[in-house]
């Protein structure tokens, strides 16, 4: 069976800089790189990396930036679901403090209108897991998402539905919101992004809140202070790995990944998060959302998936 991951590939163009200038200030790149990033990208980046079987449902444009990642797409060996003739792919200003903290600017493409006809080439019975991006269920495309997902909601609850809703939780369309938990995916998100959805006291309350929408399994990462996640009946946290932060994109994504790769292995749930954990540890501590091949033989992830379980840190739920 597969993992199909649903969202975007767009370019990535990654300034270095002290810190973010004031209004109307001017300030100095130390370094600039640009490469095919995007959510959906970047969780296949890990799954490649663990050899989980997935597709790649992105749309990809035709000119400048959508041949750029035509070609990239070639060269790791996808299939290319969905080419849209009308427009070009979009592409993200993402601007590197010098702590790691990162800020994004980001101007949609081809990406970011998804069509109904598009998911007519899809057979839900493929896949057991399914991936979807936040920023693609912003705007029109929300509504064409959702509606695919809640027209096959007795399949989808069948499956793991990993829905990370990004630092755009807050622009999606309400009844949209409401159409993709119908079908009870896996919430994934930061503390930040679990505060400002549920405007609660504490990332418990904000957890508890939050499985009260979804009625499945709720993970929160939290930085440097791990990760907390809760299923209706157990809330745990799962401290992080020190690590030298370098910059922190790809974090959300590598770790959101590494779950479903975790799962598909046979992990259970606290397995996956530890997995997870190490995972995005490994890629904050690299310039880039994506780690090549040989990076990731390099970090030996392995024992983490033969040795499963290990302590972990209780709270109350």
């Amino acid at each position: 069976m597969k993992t199909l991951v649903i969202g975007a590939a767009i370019i990535d163009i990654i300034m270095k800089i002290k810190r973010l200038p004031k209004s109307g200030e001017d300030i100095l790149c130390s370094e600039t790189v640009s490469a095919v990033g995007g959510c959906a990208y970047n969780v296949a980046g890990t799954l490649r990396g663990f050899g989980v079987d997935h597709d790649l449902f992105v749309p990809v444009g035709r000119g400048m930036y959508g041949d750029m990642i035509a070609g990239d797409l070639e060269k790791l060996g996808y299939q290319i679901l969905i080419r849209e003739e009308e427009s070009d792919n979009g592409y993200c200003l993402c601007l590197v403090e010098e702590d790691g903290e990162r800020t994004f600017i980001t101007v949609k493409g081809a990406e970011g209108r998804f069509r109904p006809s598009w998911f007519e080439q899809l057979s839900q019975d493929a896949y057991d897991s399914i991936y979807v991006a936040g920023y693609q269920v912003c705007g029109t495309s929300g509504g064409v998402i959702s509606d695919w997902m809640a027209g096959a909601k007795g399949r989808m609850k069948e499956k793991r539905v990993f829905f990370a809703p990004g630092p755009v939780i807050t622009d999606i369309d309400q009844a949209v919101m409401e159409r993709i938990l119908s079908v009870g995916p896996i919430l994934h998100l930061n503390e930040k992004e679990a505060f400002d959805y549920a405007k609660q006291p504490s990332v418990e309350d904000c957890l508890k809140y939050l499985y009260g929408l979804n009625h499945n399994l709720v993970v929160v990462t939290m930085g440097a202070s791990g990760t907390m996640y809760y299923d209706g009946s157990v809330m745990r946290q799962v401290p992080a790995y020190k690590t030298q932060v370098k910059d922190t994109i790809g974090a959300g994504d590598s770790h959101v990944a590494a779950m479903i790769a975790g799962y598909s292995k046979g992990l259970d749930t606290e397995q996956c998060v530890r997995l997870a954990n190490r995972v995005a540890s490994a890629i904050v501590s690299i310039q880039g959302p994506v780690m090549t091949g040989e990076m990731f033989e390099q970090q030996d992830f392995a024992p983490y998936i033969l040795n499963g379980c290990s302590k972990h840190t209780n709270v109350e739920g």
